[in-house]
């Protein structure tokens, strides 16, 4: 496993702001509202009632049927409770899926840009990482170059739609043509759809999940931490067949266990309560991203393809990159802009895509326009540099 490549990022922004600098990070992965008042209330009353024990090592029964139910009325998918799986976390849903259909040697297909766990959770696995690179324009892979990527040695796609660090969603068209490819090759599909309750411009999002036909090839992945912000509450769950699902538990009774009961209980009622809540927090995700990225286009040099869902941008900066000030990969440019420019964001090299950054627009409009200042004051600094 290669260890993470923002360790060394990480650490001189946590020097910096104990040092009392005021460094803007837009490098988070995670949601900067609160969790849903009623939520945190469920999780409370779990407390107070003293439901603080182990649980079964696949979950409480009522959260597995809660999310049946709203993969039901969603996707019109079609899972039992059995047929689910309460995770610490998407990741290790995500993780515990390849571990439950891939032997050492066996190739797991991943479009690029990734997230930044996918390759190492592979290689966890034994199985050999095989990156397929996505189109220039849309940041997409096509089943056309999935179905020639596939070989004898196949086992398994990942597929993360709304995507972490593009914010690219695939149309339902687009998916049709995926479920046709796995159809026809036999290889399971990994579905890690953790952000879709954040799709923008009022678009209609498509899941896997729908395609009854390839249900036994699907390996969905899902969890409350983006769309709920819930992200410290650590619950994520894989929805796949019976047999799955057991091989999993194994895997998890004898590592983690369940997950906290605590927060499966808060997991309910994210699930089963009021929702409200989501519409707002879209429309200011959506408000922040055409801010980000119009700021971003405007910046000589930058390219920057709109998200449709997500929370991050992830702009060609490599018009920026110069042999002679000491700047030609993206780590070096996400140094020099948290050095001189206090601006903390993810160098594209972690998600297999060097000329990139990706930029977290999960902060306040506030802080969201003193960055891009600061980036953009940063960047035309080095422009003249040479």
């Amino acid at each position: 496993m290669n260890e993470s490549q923002t360790v060394a990022l990480t650490s001189l922004t946590a020097e910096l702001l104990q040092q009392g600098i005021d460094v803007l990070t837009l490098g988070v992965g995670e949601p900067d509202f609160d969790t849903p008042e009623h939520i945190k209330q469920a999780g409370i009353s779990a407390i107070q009632q003293e439901r603080t024990k182990y649980t079964a090592t696949d979950g409480l029964l009522d959260l597995r049927q809660s999310i049946s139910t709203w993969l039901q009325q969603n996707y019109g998918a079609d899972y039992r409770h059995d047929e689910i799986i309460i995770t610490n976390g998407a990741k290790q849903a995500v993780a515990q899926a390849i571990f439950a259909v891939c032997d050492p040697g066996d190739e797991v297909i991943i479009p690029k840009p990734y997230w930044a766990s996918y390759p190492e959770q592979v290689k966890l696995a034994g199985a050999v990482p095989v990156m397929l690179d996505a189109s220039p324009g849309d940041l997409k892979i096509s089943a056309a170059s999935l179905k020639q990527a596939i070989t004898n040695k196949t086992r398994l796609v990942l597929l993360n739609s709304p995507a972490n660090p593009s914010g690219a969603v695939y149309r339902k068209d687009e998916l049709e043509d995926f479920v046709e490819v796995a159809a026809q090759s036999g290889i399971y599909i990994l579905a890690d759809e953790v952000y879709d309750q954040i799709l923008f411009d009022n678009n209609k999002f498509t899941s896997l999940s729908s395609f009854r036909k390839i249900k036994d090839q699907l390996l969905y992945v899902n969890g409350v931490s983006k769309s709920f912000a819930m992200t410290g509450w650590r619950i994520g769950f894989l929805a796949a067949t019976g047999e799955i699902v057991q091989a999993v538990k194994k895997y998890q009774g004898h590592t983690t266990s369940n997950a906290s009961t605590i927060s499966q209980y808060a997991a309910i009622e994210a699930f089963k309560g009021e929702k409200s809540f989501l519409r707002d927090r879209k429309a200011a995700f959506q408000k922040r991203r055409d801010y980000v990225v119009d700021r971003l286009r405007a910046m000589p040099g930058i390219t920057c393809i709109k998200p449709d869902g997500a929370f991050y941008a992830f702009p060609d900066v490599s018009a920026y990159y110069n042999h002679d000030v000491g700047i030609s990969t993206s780590m070096q440019l996400c140094s020099y802009l948290l050095k001189n420019s206090n601006v903390a964001i993810v160098p594209g090299s972690a998600f297999g895509m060097d000329n990139h950054v990706r930029i977290s627009y999960a902060a306040s409009m506030h802080t969201l326009q003193r960055a891009l200042d600061r980036i953009e004051i940063g960047l035309s600094i080095l422009q003249k540099e040479y």
